[in-house]
């Protein structure tokens, strides 16, 4: 609990305090007699989340560290000996939006917040101050939770991107396993042949085999699953008759190797010679398949890797030329995790539209967000089609980017609203209500207008963008 100090303010305290020093005797007295002064001992809670806010406060010691509990990617705001915090003047302040903790042993100066309005006529220069720190302190807190609803967003990205890069980099793993057991099994199999008389005609004969091994899966593309088991049925027959190893005849017909370009082979070796041939050929086989799965498990993971580089525009800077339409093709990949279930996308692109002067990164802001708001109205709605259409047109002076989707649209009653800071009709933890309001802020910041149209089973954003910025 904070205890009242038998130290009383004066008139001296204060000036001695650059926040003070520029307001004259009658007002530093006036202040020292309308503060209180509290003491709170390291780890105490000075201002709790949720209670009122009712008094301007000064820190004269220590310090006072505020954190907002209930969001863990906001920074802490730290106010030492001397600064301002509390209810400040004009500040619409009602409720404590955090928890406000001492540092150490900390003093502080309290004042009503009621006596604010006499403090702005007896202390003009110290109300000019707290004005310019509640602008800071605005300023800051929207920054803050612009960052918030920034983490937010990449986090559903980048849950959905660990995912889909696990599936490829598990593949890359398995197949470099199986391909380091092909690779010993090869060997092996090398050796044991090595060491027998083979006549010349055989060894051409499994070089040639071996060169003209089909790419994987090639030998049974064009067979549907009965034709498929009908050939290896065959060939493990055939191999059977001739004392070769039957369970060989799935690998070889995969490889597009028949009966009929084994016989000269088989014939001029001994069973035990002709079936190390075999393995050889079916270990050549498996190394190029695996060979070929961990290229495009590679591929995949580079694209995912590239798409990322793309959308956070890195190496870039802040303002460059911009495709727009590649921005959203990039954008719609970081959501595709979310939307091969159930959703269809539609690229409505013009495919002519030039490059635009804009910050990349936040445009991708743009569209992450009303990609994402679209998402959420879709999944609103249970048993129907979800819909996504992305149209872009070229403008006399702009680029056009609309965003339509088919979910319940927006009430007209909240239309009005959707743009305002913090307002959302998501559950609590699940929306800042700052999607909209960033997304109208970096348009504005282009020069650029938006638009929203909605009716039930219809929204449509429209976006535009200059082509040529006007300079300031």
């Amino acid at each position: 609990m904070p205890t009242d100090s038998c130290d009383r303010l004066t008139a001296d305290d204060l000036a001695a305090m650059p926040l003070f020093a520029d307001d004259d005797r009658p007002a530093l007295e006036w202040l020292a007699d309308h503060f209180e002064v509290r003491a709170y001992e390291p780890g105490e809670i000075i201002v709790r989340e949720g209670s009122p806010a009712k008094d301007f406060i000064v820190i004269l010691e220590g310090e006072l560290h505020f954190r907002r509990p209930s969001d863990p990617y906001a920074p802490v705001f730290v106010r030492a000996a001397g600064q301002p915090t509390g209810v400040l003047p004009f500040s619409r302040l009602k409720v404590i939006n955090g928890r406000g903790t001492a540092v150490g042993q900390t003093r502080i100066a309290v004042m009503p917040a009621s006596e604010l309005r006499e403090l702005v006529y007896r202390a003009p220069n110290l109300a000019q101050k707290l004005v310019g720190e509640m602008t800071d302190r605005t300023r800051e807190f929207a920054r803050s939770e612009e960052r918030t609803a920034k983490m937010l967003a990449l986090g559903k990205l980048s849950a959905g991107l660990a995912h889909e890069l696990n599936n490829p980099a598990s593949a890359a793993l398995r197949s470099a396993t199986l391909l380091g057991e092909a690779q010993n099994s090869r060997r092996r199999e090398a050796i044991a042949l090595r060491s027998q008389l083979i006549p010349p005609e055989a060894q051409s004969l499994l070089i040639k085999l071996s060169d003209t091994i089909a790419e994987c899966g090639a030998g049974t593309k064009k067979l549907d699953a009965l034709e498929r088991a009908d050939l290896e049925s065959d060939l493990a027959d055939w191999l059977r008759e001739r004392n070769l190893p039957d369970e060989l005849a799935g690998d070889l017909v995969d490889a597009g190797v028949r009966a009929e370009d084994l016989s000269p082979f088989t014939g001029l070796l001994t069973p035990e010679h002709a079936a190390h041939g075999l393995r050889i050929l079916v270990c050549d086989h498996q190394i190029l398949c695996l060979t070929r799965e961990i290229e495009e498990a590679s591929r995949r993971i580079s694209d995912l890797v590239q798409a990322v580089k793309s959308y956070s525009y890195m190496d870039k800077t802040p303002t460059s030329e911009v495709d727009v339409e590649r921005g959203i093709d990039v954008t719609l990949r970081m959501f595709q995790h979310q939307l091969k279930h159930g959703f269809e996308v539609k690229r409505a692109f013009a495919g002519n539209l030039p490059k635009i002067p804009a910050n990349g990164s936040e445009l991708n802001q743009i569209w992450t967000n009303l990609i994402d708001n679209a998402i959420g109205a879709m999944n609103s709605q249970v048993d129907r089609e979800k819909m996504l259409t992305v149209r872009t047109a070229l403008e006399p002076d702009d680029v056009l980017v609309e965003f339509t989707d088919n979910g319940p649209g927006i009430p007209l009653e909240i239309r009005g609203r959707i743009f305002e800071p913090f307002f959302t009709t998501k559950p609590v933890g699940e929306g800042t209500g700052l999607g909209l309001d960033i997304v109208q802020r970096i348009v504005r910041n282009h020069q650029g207008s938006i638009n929203v149209d909605s009716h039930p089973g219809h929204t449509s954003f429209q976006i535009r963008l200059p082509l040529v910025r006007q300079t300031a």
